[in-house]
């Protein structure tokens, strides 16, 4: 049934893919942390070598494997950004540039991803440094991509799950103090797009799935991006709607993207928050057909 239904939602996706091929998407910059990336988890187990980045595979490489006109991809995400860290290095993230915090997991503490494991793209400072100098020097950039935001909502939950009443302190917290940081860190970074790099182009932001079926992290996830379409408007950003892409793929499975196959399985009933390769397929015929969008 779910291989079926799977295929099923493969399909619904990719009816617009004689389009595809049409309207010219590269050279493409994908900008972000873990989903771009494509996080996997189980590259990463104790006592063995530690993956190479090109062991990773995100929606960018996928979206170039699915249109024929991305060839030239730049994929600049680091796991663990936040949309401050995307601004400052300095600031603080989930593992990016500083120590990753495990709270009941063994080692409890990960060095910073981008001086172990490394990137696809190398670059010492931040990322929007980056995204900058590489749309300077490539004028003829068609695609950019940005997935921001996740780890500030991680690194909230992980402030409030010592509190007396986590999830009164997640509620409060979230209106008046990290939605509000991250419209400012998300203005920042997108008018720094479209004004220090000269980029007038195609600009997509990919909303957050929620990797739960509660109702708590839907709200937060949702809250999101609601803020992250409203400050992409004022740049003549558009939105891929992760989101419901999931909640479409997660409806026969109780709306459990886990159940669904969406997320990276770690048992038989555990999973992790990153997507699996079915998930990343999901975001990127979302984020591709967005982009051809008009």
């Amino acid at each position: 049934m779910r291989s079926i239904w799977n295929s099923c939602i493969l399909a619904l996706s990719l009816c617009a893919a004689p389009a595809l091929p049409q309207a010219s998407l590269d050279p493409y910059l994908a900008l972000g942390d873990s989903i771009p990336f494509g996080m996997n988890v189980t590259l990463l187990v104790p006592g063995r070598p530690l993956p190479t980045p090109n062991q990773f595979v995100g929606y960018p490489e996928i979206m170039r494997d699915l249109s024929l006109r991305i060839r030239n991809l730049t994929n600049a995400s680091c796991p663990g950004e936040t949309s401050g860290s995307f601004l400052d290095i300095a600031a603080p993230d989930n593992g990016c540039n500083h120590p990753h915090l495990q709270p009941g997991q063994t080692p409890a503490e990960l060095p910073p991803f981008k001086t172990t494991i490394g990137l696809r793209a190398a670059y010492t400072g931040s990322q929007m440094q980056f995204a900058v100098s590489q749309l300077l020097s490539n004028r003829n950039t068609k695609l950019v991509t940005l997935s921001i935001g996740g780890n500030d909502l991680l690194l909230l939950q992980l402030r409030c799950a010592a509190e007396a009443n986590p999830a009164a302190c997640l509620q409060t917290r979230l209106a008046t103090e990290v939605l509000p940081a991250y419209a400012i860190n998300l203005g920042r970074i997108l008018a720094a797009i479209r004004i220090q790099g000269r980029y007038s182009g195609k600009l997509v932001l990919l909303k957050y799935f929620t990797p739960a079926a509660d109702v708590q992290s839907t709200l937060a996830v949702a809250a999101l991006n609601t803020a992250m379409e409203q400050v992409g408007a004022q740049f003549g950003a558009k939105t891929a709607d992760g989101f419901k892409a999931f909640q479409l793929a997660s409806l026969p499975f109780q709306g459990d993207p886990c159940k669904a196959g969406l997320l990276t399985r770690l048992s038989a009933t555990v999973c992790d928050v990153h997507p699996s390769a079915y998930g990343q397929r999901i975001l990127a015929v979302t984020t591709l057909l967005t982009a051809l969008g008009n």
